[in-house]
């Protein structure tokens, strides 16, 4: 089944980091608050990062805004139209400080549809953080499902359990689809982890996580096709 892309969950520190840092250089991040008569909408003038106490520094027109400290606060991204909410924070003269967010809703990159597996359907893939080395040595090589795909990318249902081995290795080759070896590897990057899982491939058994890769280069066409049946 072909399903649109939207936003997506991503509870991945380096990406989370990485979006924020883009953000710096946006003009249109925003903050509001929801109240019982409505929503306050609040621009916000400044966005920084703070390294050595890992807060977010957000500068504001304090004149002429009042944020409630009793309400959460809800703050949204030009880049990439990312939105995360701040339960905690403390307010300076000009400015609010809170911590690095640890989850975000972010819009999905990708434009082309993704195919969707259906849960009955198991595709895997074999994944090394090196080729070098391409004999029969699987002591590092990670055998994972695929639950949807592109020519550009796919989406990986994990273990929590395998979370560090992606953490660890950013930069991964997939040596295998369907167990049948490749060719040539194709390099991927691994763009974000995410706990957001459809329901329909949850495990009640195991706790799951979903990996979203990037491929540097496409899958080839018989490859894909065939990997597809």
């Amino acid at each position: 089944m072909f399903i649109l892309e939207g936003y997506r969950s991503s509870i991945e520190y380096r990406e989370i980091l990485r979006i924020l840092q883009k953000a710096t250089s946006e003009q249109e991040n925003m903050m509001w608050q929801t109240h019982a008569v409505g929503r306050s909408v609040v621009p916000i003038l400044n966005l920084e990062i703070d390294f050595v106490n890992r807060e977010v520094v957000l500068t504001f027109d304090t004149k002429r805004f009042i944020l409630d400290p009793q309400l959460p606060l809800y703050v949204k991204l030009g880049y990439r139209s990312t939105v995360f909410k701040v339960i905690e924070y403390r307010q300076g003269q000009k400015s609010i400080h809170f911590a690095f967010p640890e989850e975000i809703k972010t819009e999905e990159l990708r434009s082309r549809p993704r195919f969707e597996f259906p849960p009955n359907v198991e595709k895997v893939v074999s994944l090394r953080p090196s080729v070098v080395r391409m004999q029969k040595d699987t002591g590092n090589e990670l055998r994972v499902r695929i639950i949807d795909i592109t020519l550009y990318g796919m989406g990986l249902l994990i273990s929590e359990v395998n979370r560090s081995y992606f953490k660890n290795n950013r930069i991964l080759w997939i040596t295998s689809m369907k167990d049948e070896p490749l060719a040539l590897p194709i390099l991927a990057e691994v763009m974000y982890i995410t706990n957001e899982i459809p329901s329909k491939y949850m495990s009640r058994k195991v706790k799951q996580l979903k990996v979203g890769i990037q491929l540097s280069s496409t899958i080839p066409k018989e490859v894909y096709e065939d990997f597809l049946k």
